[in-house]
Formats: C-alpha cells, structure tokens, sequence
C-alpha cells in the first residue's frame, strides 16, 4: 500500500509539474501571443495609414479630374452654342443667297424672253423691210 502510495504522490507531483509547465507555457504562449498582436496591429495601422494617404491622394485626383471634365464640358457647351448659333447664320445667309440666285434666274429668264420677242420683232421688221424693199427697189 505504501508503494501504491508513493505511485500515486509520484502520479499527483507529475501532474503538478506538467500543469505548472502547461501554466509556464501557456504564459509564454499568451506573451508571445501578445507580441505578434501588438506588431500586427503596428503594421495594420501602418498599412492603414498608408492607404488612407494613397485614398486621400486618389480622391484628391478623381476631384481634380471631375472639376477639369466640367471645365471641358462647359467649354465644350459654349462652343458647341456658338457653333450652332454661327450655322444658323450660315444657313440664313445661304437661304438668302439662293433666294438672291432664284431671283436674278427669274429676272434673266424674264430678259432673255423679252429678248427673243425683241428679236422675233426684229427680224419682222427686217423681213417686212426686206419684202417692202424688194417690191419698191427705189
């Protein structure tokens, strides 16, 4: 019994040092742990600080580009404007023009026929002349 004894204190005294090295690494462990936590925040924070900055950067940019894009818009709006304003006058000025032509064929033709009838009146007369001369040779 004795020896069971001393088996069992020697049992118990194992299973004390084996917890309290569990305990001991367990401590080692959560310290370690603690460390890699503290370094890992660092670099997340780091990381994180470095973004923000790119981010921040990059908006900065997309807000300079959305500002530069109105400008062109509105610049490009404007002369657009003008344009259409300067083809209506082109249009207006061509219109007036091809009307001017209309006309100045209308008055031509007008001539022309007032011509030819002067003409047919001419050559009548010539006729006329020509007959009366040749019937009364003086």
């Amino acid at each position: 019994m004795e020896e069971l004894r001393a088996i069992l204190h020697s049992i118990i005294k194992n299973q004390e040092e084996t917890n309290a090295k569990i305990s001991e690494l367990n401590l080692q462990l959560s310290a370690k742990i603690g460390e890699t936590n503290a370094r890992l925040s660092g670099k997340i924070d780091e990381v994180d600080t470095r973004l923000s900055a790119k981010i921040d950067a990059l908006d900065a940019k997309t807000d300079a580009l959305d500002a530069k894009i109105d400008e062109v818009n509105t610049s490009l709006g404007a002369k657009i404007d003008f344009l259409d304003a300067r083809l209506d006058r082109v249009h207006l000025s061509l219109q007036s023009q091809i009307d001017d032509v209309g006309a100045d064929v209308r008055h031509i033709k007008r001539s022309m026929r007032l011509f030819e009838n002067d003409m047919d009146a001419t050559l009548d007369r010539i006729k006329r002349l020509e007959d009366h001369t040749a019937k009364h040779p003086e």
